[in-house]
């Protein structure tokens, strides 16, 4: 008996190992990890060009792309057990981005000293607004997504192996009753990703074109 329990020792440990490689578990993993760009201080590249006019193509390539690409698979359970792990992906890269983004944003900020009462200033503050209120509605989208990948794959048998993990993604799906509810659920998180990335990048693009008129009114000759 000894020798048995001993020989299973081994196989038990590894299934649970395995198990900690699962998707839904490398995916919050990569979640969590991605964190470490909030806190990654950036303001410029090289020869005092700025950071942030740079870095912010990627979440507005990026979120979209994730955005209108869950929207789709949403209306359809194939669709989704086949994209929503990429889909997962490519949110956990784009929440990354746009944190580095958003710090780079306000070491620019903080270099033009844009805090003042004009047109410019303000139009920055509504932006960086945006841009917060976009942060919170991209780790909410993430966040929703992961669990509904979780308890999709649970509901179809699918254990990672690892008791309370198992456990949790069981429990959610008691909560939510059906992955159709989580896969709502993403899908408005989706819509509030893509009106704020919209909203933050035009209000971006406002301040910028009123700074060059101002530039420009400035330029030219009294008389």
């Amino acid at each position: 008996m000894t020798t048995q329990n001993a020989s299973l020792a081994p196989s038990n440990f590894s299934g649970r190992f395995r198990g900690w490689l699962a998707p839904q578990v490398l995916l919050a993993a990569a979640f969590v990890l991605s964190f470490i760009f909030a806190v990654i201080q950036v303001n410029t590249v090289w020869e005092g060009l700025p950071m942030h006019p740079l870095l912010v193509h990627v979440p507005v390539i990026l979120i979209p792309t994730v955005g209108v690409g869950t929207l789709i698979v949403v209306f359809r359970q194939e669709w989704f057990e086949r994209h929503s792990l990429w889909l997962a992906a490519v949110s956990v890269v784009a929440l990354g981005a746009l944190d580095l983004t958003l710090n780079a944003g306000n070491s620019l900020r903080n270099d033009l000293d844009l805090y003042g009462n004009s047109t410019v200033d303000s139009l920055i503050n509504r932006h960086a607004n945006a841009a917060s209120i976009l942060q919170i509605f991209t780790i909410a989208f993430t966040v929703a997504l992961i669990v509904t990948i979780a308890i999709d794959l649970h509901s179809r048998g699918r254990r990672t192996g690892v008791g309370a993990l198992d456990a949790v993604a069981g429990l959610l799906l008691t909560v939510l009753r059906s992955v159709r509810t989580g896969r709502v659920i993403v899908g408005l998180l989706a819509l509030g990703c893509l009106y704020f990335v919209f909203l933050t990048g035009d209000l971006g693009a406002r301040a910028v074109w009123q700074g060059r008129i101002a530039a420009a009114q400035h330029a030219q000759p009294a008389g």
